[in-house]
C-alpha cells in the first residue's frame, strides 16, 4: 500500500508506467532507425552486417537467459541487443527502399520518347489540365527495340475536360512520351516532386501529350476481391452520387467527404478549406472511418450476445473496414485509423483492455512495416499529431473544466455539453497538429478553432446522410432522393460556413518555425502533459517558463538567419520573377501569370532573408497583376523611371530594365536585337530572354558580351525555343565564363 495519509491523495497519485505500451517501446527504436536510414550516408550491406550482429547477441543473450538467468526481468545485454536488432532493421530496410534501384530499371532510357507498356497501378488523379497515375511497367519499346523491364513510372496525359479516353486503376495501357526523371523543386523550400517520388519508388516521369498517345490492350488485371466487390461498390456509389445530387461543389464535396476525391474540385473552394484549417475533412481519415466503425457497431450489436457471434462480428466488421480502404484508395490516414478501430474492437472481443495510445503506436508500427517513407509523410504527422492531442490534451482540458451537470438537464443543456466538447476537441487537436502544418506549409489559421466547429458539425451530419442514402438507393431510389436533398443542404452549409471564415480578415498568417522549434515545441507539451498527470504543478510551471525561454532565446537570437544575397530568381513555370536587393531595400521584377504565383514569390523572400519588396516592376507580367502586389511603389508598363533611396530603375525602352544598387548593376532584355553596346547596356548581372538561336543571334550575344563583360550573364530560353537551338544555346554557355542558361528547377543567386 503507498505511503498515504489520505484516500484522496491516492486517488491522485498518478505512476506512470511503459509496461502497457509495448508498441509505443517498439516505436521509440523504429522511427529512429528510418531516420538513420534516410538520412545517413552508410551502405545497405553496413546496415544488414551492423543487422546479422545484433541479432546474433540478441540469440545468445536469449540462449542465456533460458538456460542459466532465473530473472522475471530480461538481462540487460538482451534488451539492448533486441533494441539494437530493430533499429538497424530499420535502417537497413529504408535506405534499400530510398536508394537502390532495379537493373532492369527505367532509369537508362530517360531523356528518350518511348512506348511503356504495364498496368495502371493506382487511382488516376484528374485535374483541369490533365490525368496523372502511376504506372507498372512491364515492356519498354524503343527504336524498334523491345526491353522486358520491372519498373514503376509516373505518368501525365495533358487532357483539357474530360478526356476522350477511360482511364482507370487496374488496366492495361500503352503510353507514348518523352521519359524523364522526376523534376527537382523549382525554387527553395517548395514541395519536392523527386523527394516525394523516390519515396514511392519512382525515379522517372513520362509526359503525354494527349489522348491519342494512349491505347488499351489487354483485359483489366485486378484481383478476385477488387473485381468482384472493391469496383462494384466504388462504381455504385459514384453512380449514386451522380444520380442523386445534382452538378456542382456540393457532388464534388460528398465524393471528397465519401471516398477522399477533392482533385475536380475548385481551387477557390479548396483554397477556403486550407486558409479555414478544415481541409481535413477532404481527407477520408479517422473522422470518417470512426463514424463508419460506429454506424457498424450499432448495426452489429445484436449478434454480441454469444462468443460466436461476437467473432462473426468482428469479421464482419474486419470485411467492411478492408472494403472501405480499398474503395478509399488506401492512404495512410484510413489505413491508420481502420488498424486502431480493429485493434479497440479485437480488444473487446477477445476480453482485454486497449489503450488508445498503444493501438495508435501499434497501427503506425503496421503502416511503417509495409512503407517506411510514410514517416516522412505530412499527413502521417499531421494525424498523429492530432489523434495523441485528442487523446492526451482533451482529458486534461475534460478534467480542468466544471463538474458537469447531472444527468438529463433538458435539450439546453446537453447542447451546451455537446459544443463544450467540441470546442475542446477541436483546441486539443489545433495544439498537436498546428507546430506540422506551420512547418511544412508556412500558415496557421487563426480562425480554425471556430470554423471547425459549423463545418466539422456539418460535415458529420453529412456522412449520416450520405450512407443511409446509398443503402436506400439499391432497394428505392425515391426513398433515397429524402436522403440525398439533405446530404445537398448540409453539403452547401459546409461549404458557406468554409467560404464564409476564409474571407474574415487575418484568417491565417504566416508562420513558417524550423525543425529546433518543433521540437521544443513538442518537448514543451510532452513536459507539461507528464507533470500534469502527476499533478505536479510546480514542475509544470517550471517547465512551461524553460520551455517558452528556450522557444524565445532561440527564434530570436540563436536561430541562424539566411544571408540576404544580392539578386534572386524565382521560377514560375515558364515564367521567372527577379528579386534584386541593395540590403536595405529590395525590388521585385514580375510577379508570374496567376494572383496564386505571388504566394510563391513571397516565400523566397522569407527564404532568403529578403526584406519585402519596397517596388514592383513590370517586365511580362500584366499591369493588372502588378498593382495587387502590396508594395509602397509601382513601375508598370508605360513608367520609365523610379528612383529609391538605394535603388534606381529606369526603362530604356520596351522590354529592356537598367537597375542600380550601391554594390550592383542588373540589366534585363527580351530578345537579342535589343541589345546595344553602349554605356547604358553595361551591367554586373545580365538576364537576357532568347527566342531563336542562330548565327545571328549568336553573333549579337557574343559582340554584346565583349563588350559589356559582364560578371554573370542568364540566358532564359523562350517559350517556344526550338530544341536543337536549346542545345547550340547550352553549348554555347559552356564555352563562355560566367555565361550560363536558366534551368525551370535551378534559382540564380547571386551572393
Amino acid at each position: 500500500m503507498p505511503n498515504v495519509k489520505k484516500i484522496k491523495d491516492l486517488r491522485h497519485s498518478v505512476h506512470v508506467s511503459p509496461a502497457p505500451y509495448p508498441a509505443v517501446r517498439l516505436l521509440c527504436f523504429v522511427i529512429p532507425g528510418i531516420l538513420a536510414g534516410v538520412n545517413l550516408s552508410f551502405s545497405v550491406e553496413g546496415w544488414l552486417l551492423l543487422c546479422a550482429i545484433s541479432l546474433v547477441a540478441l540469440a545468445a543473450g536469449m540462449l542465456y537467459e533460458k538456460v542459466r538467468s532465473k530473472a522475471p526481468f530480461p538481462l540487460f545485454f538482451t534488451v539492448i541487443s533486441y533494441a539494437l536488432f530493430v533499429f538497424f532493421s530499420f535502417a537497413a530496410y529504408s535506405d534499400y527502399q530510398l536508394n537502390y534501384v532495379p537493373r532492369d530499371g527505367l532509369v537508362p532510357f530517360s531523356g528518350k520518347n518511348v512506348l511503356l507498356y504495364g498496368r495502371i497501378a493506382d487511382r488516376p488523379n484528374f485535374s483541369k489540365t490533365g490525368v496523372g497515375w502511376i504506372m507498372e511497367v512491364e515492356e519498354l519499346f524503343e527504336n524498334g527495340r523491345t526491353f522486358k523491364l520491372h519498373d514503376r513510372a509516373k505518368i501525365f496525359m495533358r487532357s483539357t475536360g474530360s478526356p476522350d479516353i477511360k482511364i482507370a486503376y487496374g488496366q492495361m495501357v500503352r503510353v507514348k512520351g518523352k521519359l524523364d526523371l522526376v523534376a527537382e523543386a523549382s525554387n527553395r523550400g517548395e514541395f519536392d516532386p523527386r523527394k516525394a517520388a523516390r519515396m514511392k519508388q519512382l525515379l522517372v516521369q513520362l509526359y503525354c501529350a494527349g489522348p491519342w498517345q494512349v491505347q488499351h490492350e489487354g483485359e483489366v488485371r485486378l484481383n478476385v476481391f477488387e473485381r468482384f466487390i472493391v469496383q462494384p461498390v466504388y462504381d455504385y456509389i459514384n453512380r449514386s452520387l451522380g444520380e442523386l445530387l445534382p452538378p456542382g461543389e456540393e457532388r464534388k464535396l460528398s465524393a471528397g467527404v465519401l471516398t477522399g476525391e477533392r482533385e475536380s474540385m475548385s481551387e477557390e473552394v479548396f483554397e477556403a478549406f486550407k486558409i479555414t484549417g478544415t481541409a481535413h475533412i477532404l481527407a477520408v481519415s479517422g473522422l470518417n472511418v470512426g463514424l463508419l466503425a460506429l454506424v457498424i457497431q450499432i448495426c452489429l450489436q445484436r449478434f454480441k450476445v454469444t462468443t460466436a457471434g461476437r467473432w462473426l462480428s468482428f469479421a464482419l466488421f474486419c470485411f467492411i473496414l478492408l472494403v472501405y480502404c480499398y474503395v478509399t484508395g488506401n492512404s495512410p490516414s484510413v489505413k491508420r485509423a481502420a488498424f486502431m478501430s480493429l485493434v479497440f474492437i479485437g480488444g473487446e472481443t477477445l476480453g482485454r483492455k486497449s489503450y488508445p495510445v498503444n493501438s495508435l503506436a501499434l497501427a503506425d508500427f503496421l503502416i511503417l512495416l509495409f512503407d517506411p517513407f510514410d514517416l516522412l509523410n505530412p499527413g502521417f504527422l499531421m494525424t498523429n499529431g492530432a489523434v495523441l492531442a485528442i487523446l492526451l490534451v482533451y482529458p486534461r482540458f475534460v478534467d480542468s473544466s466544471p463538474s458537469p451537470s447531472p444527468k438529463g438537464g433538458g435539450l439546453l443543456r446537453s447542447t451546451a455539453r455537446f459544443l463544450l466538447s467540441g470546442i475542446m476537441i477541436t483546441i486539443a487537436s489545433i495544439i498537436g497538429v498546428s507546430p506540422v502544418i506551420a512547418y511544412y506549409f508556412g500558415t496557421f489559421s487563426v480562425i480554425s478553432i471556430l470554423a471547425n466547429i459549423p463545418v466539422v458539425l456539418f460535415s458529420t451530419l453529412l456522412m449520416y446522410a450520405l450512407v443511409p442514402m446509398l443503402l436506400l438507393n439499391l432497394v428505392s431510389g425515391y426513398a433515397a432522393s429524402f436522403f440525398a436533398a439533405t446530404s445537398f443542404f448540409l453539403a452547401e452549409l459546409t461549404l458557406r460556413s468554409a467560404l464564409w471564415f476564409s474571407q474574415l480578415p487575418f484568417a491565417s498568417i504566416t508562420l513558417r518555425p524550423d525543425g529546433t522549434e518543433v521540437w521544443l515545441y513538442y518537448a514543451l507539451l510532452a513536459a507539461l502533459l507528464f507533470f500534469g498527470y502527476r499533478k505536479a504543478w510546480g514542475k509544470v510551471a517550471v517547465s512551461l517558463l524553460l520551455g517558452l525561454n528556450l522557444l524565445f532565446w532561440y527564434s530570436f537570437v540563436l536561430r541562424p538567419r539566411p544571408l540576404s544575397p544580392d539578386m534572386v530568381t524565382v521560377n514560375l513555370g515558364r515564367n521567372l520573377a527577379t528579386l534584386f536587393s541593395s540590403g536595405s531595400e529590395t525590388v521585385q521584377i514580375d510577379a508570374g501569370r496567376a494572383v496564386r504565383d505571388q504566394k510563391r514569390i513571397a516565400q523566397q523572400f522569407d527564404e532568403y532573408g529578403v526584406t519585402a519588396p519596397q517596388a514592383v516592376i513590370q517586365f511580362y507580367t500584366p499591369d493588372s497583376l502588378i498593382a495587387k502586389v502590396p508594395a509602397r511603389h509601382h513601375l508598370l508598363q508605360e513608367s520609365t523611371k523610379l528612383v529609391l533611396p538605394s535603388i534606381i530603375i529606369v526603362r530604356p525602352e520596351e522590354k529592356v530594365l537598367k537597375l542600380w544598387s550601391r554594390k550592383r548593376s542588373l540589366l534585363i532584355v527580351s530578345g537579342t536585337s535589343r541589345l546595344k553596346e553602349e554605356e547604358l547596356y553595361k551591367a554586373d548581372i545580365a538576364i537576357l530572354w532568347v527566342y531563336r538561336f542562330g548565327a545571328k543571334q549568336q553573333q549579337q550575344i557574343t559582340s554584346w558580351l565583349n563588350y559589356a563583360r559582364p560578371k554573370r550573364c542568364i540566358l532564359v530560353p523562350g517559350s517556344f525555343l526550338p530544341r536543337a537551338h536549346l542545345a547550340l544555346m547550352q553549348r554555347f554557355a559552356r564555352g563562355c565564363p560566367g555565361v550560363e542558361v536558366r534551368s525551370k528547377r535551378g534559382q540564380v543567386v547571386v551572393p
